[in-house]
């Protein structure tokens, strides 16, 4: 794929160094290559996708719920970076591109790190009255649920077996 480097320098010293392609998108410069290609592939066709980010070395998931569906789109200005836009927006937040570890479409997984891990799921009759089910991640209260069904959803979710919650 053909691009360059380059570093942006942000007001308060901390500086990023993007890769530019040839469409004019800027993506960070240790994005994988094939999220690359495959982002601007969904780009260009507005296809409804859910992202999952993480460590970019482990693949463990960092249990993301909120900005992680939508289409991809992009900014303006001189660093036209990707962004995620829910439907009937005309913006949204910028990807963390280097941070992604899986692409699913509501009926397929498009992309997943070698390494893909959510960690082990499980549910639980918990002890309070209100919000008696949880759902627990790598042995750590997540959740909290009313009705099983609920705590289900959410677990199916965190796992990657329903696109979207509900």
């Amino acid at each position: 794929m053909n691009s360059n480097i380059f570093e942006h320098r942000f007001g308060n010293g901390q500086s990023v160094h993007y890769r530019r392609l040839p469409s004019g998108t800027c993506y960070h410069a240790e994005t994988p290559e094939p999220v690359i290609e495959l982002l601007e592939q969904l780009r260009q066709c507005r296809r409804k996708i859910r992202l999952f980010y993480g460590d970019p070395e482990t693949g463990q998931s960092w249990h993301e719920e909120h900005d992680i569906i939508g289409c991809i789109g992009r900014s303006r200005g001189f660093i036209k970076v990707p962004l995620l836009v829910e439907s009937g927006e005309i913006g949204g937040p910028a990807l963390l591109d280097h941070c992604i570890i899986r692409i699913d479409t509501p009926r397929k997984v498009l992309y997943q790190h070698a390494t893909f891990r959510v960690g082990d799921v499980t549910l639980v009759k918990g002890a309070l009255q209100r919000l008696p089910w949880e759902v627990w991640i790598d042995d750590v209260v997540h959740a909290r649920f009313q009705s099983k069904l609920e705590a289900q959803q959410y677990r199916d979710f965190m796992q990657g077996h329903r696109f979207a919650r509900r």
